[in-house]
């Protein structure tokens, strides 16, 4: 989501004007930039889940996401069908992106 769409989840809020607000049934991390920065430094691996924010994210922009800022393993929920085409963009991003700035612990 563009930063200046980005919202910090809240319970409290009304949703039922979420066309208005912006709001949807999805939630993932407003903020990726910070975890990014503190799992830079962490030397044990990073399993990133969730990448595809409930079916939100495309696998073709989340896995390549995902695997270029650090995350040395993701865990994905898909269905039987998606299975070899998930694998297959897996296999090809893991290749493309071994060069990136936090080292692979996997």
């Amino acid at each position: 989501m563009p930063k200046p769409k980005r919202k910090e989840f809240c319970w409290m809020h009304d949703q039922s004007d979420w066309r208005e607000t912006g709001w949807h049934d999805n939630m993932w991390c407003i903020n990726p930039e910070e975890t990014i920065a503190f799992m830079r430094d962490v030397k044990k691996p990073w399993i990133a889940f969730k990448v595809l924010a409930a079916g939100a994210l495309l696998p073709s922009n989340a896995f390549p996401h995902a695997f270029k800022n650090g995350a040395d393993f993701i865990a994905v929920g898909m269905f039987d069908f998606q299975i070899k085409a998930n694998c297959e963009l897996v296999s090809r991003v893991v290749r493309l992106t071994q060069e990136r700035e936090r080292p692979w612990f996997g």
